[in-house]
């Protein structure tokens, strides 16, 4: 072989080994890249079923692992990236669970999927006009939809008897943390706008709707973006998801109702429907005490009595609008004689009131429920929870997702509440990490700069996926301990890669 082709000859193996090790390296860089999950369709599914969900985002790798917060959802891979089925069973609770995928080089943001007990379905577009309104079969039923693109409108078609009460909500910016301020509308058959709800559960409406003759009638629903921008126009955009629920008036199996999340030991009281309607026949609460009932007609109030002490605080929580009900409730404390001690309508951003009081005498107090506006009906239901609660604390990080590189120190920041100038000694520490992760535990000292925040210093010799949970012990003579929570009580996840 003469010298030209053993030029020739090498420069063919060099270009092939090159292409070898340039796709070696792809791979490689490929499989560092950590994953990203964007959205979840349809984002949730009923109880006893499969579903078919398809995931998007970036996934380098497939199929992937994923991790869920209950073990009655099972998750499954297709061959095809992003394609994912959801097999729930029938014992499934209701409401809303979270999923997150991983691999050993990342994991993605946690995202929300809910569970209901009643039929759902998956929008077919087109149905932008009320000719190519979606039939609803029977009630109650879910529809689960996504407002594709700027000015996307949905229609749904249902037949009611005359004087039959609907009831439709939607599931978006709350549940799904979906970036919409959703609406519903409800038409006649010529397409007058007979009902309407923009707010109801936060930015996500509810409307109740009473057939004033029989036929068919459109629910209409549109969205608006949730943090506001300079246009007035519906927007719309591959997040925008929602689940619309509509049901019969009262129906019990109202998948949208969810359930008072109290965590107490302590008397329990459930008020019939014409119980504790006046302050002589109010119930007398030993506490703590958790109150459920309903403002059954319109007007109705609802009573409750406690023996108060000088210099003790007293706490009374309502929930109704998170737990889906139609009760805008307003609380009111006074005495025995009718003066009033206490009131509150609203608590922050919540519909729901959350009335904080510090007795300056003994005095037998009374609470009044009642709907702001003085209606009432079936769906006017509300769960109540009164104490005496002591100093005390709680714990936040503002991210779920702490990420780590092995061998590089990683802080993690943890906010302190100290409720009513709780002033004992606190030790902050992470548990649930396999051996190889140190993360020392710090304690947070009333008066000093770790009252209020600290910091905790992560260092791992191991590449880790999974929960953690970081944890604060008290060594009183209550020695009470709690959790942390990260912003909206997401699962606080742990991921330590190699870079």
């Amino acid at each position: 072989m003469n010298q030209s082709r053993r030029c020739q000859s090498r420069k063919r193996v060099f270009a092939v080994i090159s292409s070898i090790l340039a796709i070696g390296a792809t791979q490689s860089l490929r499989g560092a890249e950590r994953p990203e999950l964007t959205r979840l369709f349809p984002a949730g599914g009923q109880a006893g079923t499969t579903v078919n969900v398809e995931a998007s985002g970036k996934f380098p790798v497939w199929p992937i692992q994923a991790w869920s917060d209950t073990d009655a959802i099972h998750w499954t891979f297709e061959e095809t990236s992003g394609k994912l089925k959801a097999t729930i069973e029938a014992d499934a609770k209701p409401g809303l669970h979270w999923l997150r995928l991983h691999h050993p080089n990342g994991a993605t943001a946690v995202r929300p999927f809910l569970v209901g007990n009643i039929p759902e379905q998956i929008e077919a577009e087109p149905n932008d006009r009320v000719t190519e309104a979606n039939a609803i079969p029977s009630l109650p039923y879910s529809m689960h939809g996504v407002f594709a693109k700027r000015g996307d409108v949905d229609h749904y078609e249902l037949t009611l008897g005359k004087g039959q009460t609907m009831v439709a909500v939607i599931d978006a910016e709350h549940s799904l943390r979906s970036p919409v301020d959703a609406s519903i509308q409800v038409l006649d058959s010529k397409g007058f706008v007979l009902a309407e709800n923009l707010d109801h559960f936060g930015l996500d409406p509810r409307l109740e709707f009473n057939a004033p003759q029989a036929g068919k009638y459109t629910v209409r629903v549109f969205g608006f973006p949730a943090a506001p921008d300079s246009t007035i126009s519906y927007g719309g955009g591959a997040d925008w998801l929602y689940r619309l629920t509509l049901s019969a008036g009262g129906d019990a199996s109202q998948s949208h109702l969810r359930s008072a999340h109290w965590d107490m030991e302590g008397k329990q009281y459930v008020v019939e429907p014409h119980q504790a309607i006046t302050r002589e026949t109010a119930f007398t609460l030993e506490l703590p005490a958790a109150i459920r009932g309903t403002i059954a007609i319109p007007g109705q109030k609802r009573f409750a009595s406690f023996r108060a002490v000088a210099g003790q605080n007293y706490r009374v929580q309502l929930q109704a609008r998170q737990l889906g009900s139609a009760l805008d409730a307003s609380l009111t404390l006074s005495d025995m004689q009718g003066k009033q001690l206490s009131q509150q309508d609203d608590a922050g951003n919540s519909r729901d009131p959350d009335l904080k009081w510090k007795a300056a005498a003994d005095v037998d107090a009374i609470i009044e429920v009642k709907d702001f506006h003085l209606g009432g009906g079936p769906d006017f239901g509300f769960s109540m929870l009164v104490t005496a609660p002591k100093p005390d604390y709680k714990l936040e990080l503002s991210n779920d997702l702490v990420q780590a590189i092995v061998g590089k120190e990683t802080e993690i920041k943890v906010k302190i509440d100290r409720e009513l100038d709780f002033a004992g000694e606190i030790a902050i520490s992470l548990e649930g990490a396999p051996e190889g992760v140190e993360c020392p535990t710090i304690k947070s000292l009333h008066g000093s700069d770790t009252a209020k925040s600290v910091t905790l210093r992560l260092k791992s010799t191991v590449a880790y996926q999974g929960p953690i949970r970081i944890i604060a012990k008290q060594s009183d003579e209550e020695a009470r301990s709690r959790v942390a929570e990260a912003t909206d009580d997401k699962p606080i996840w742990l991921s330590v890669t190699s870079e």
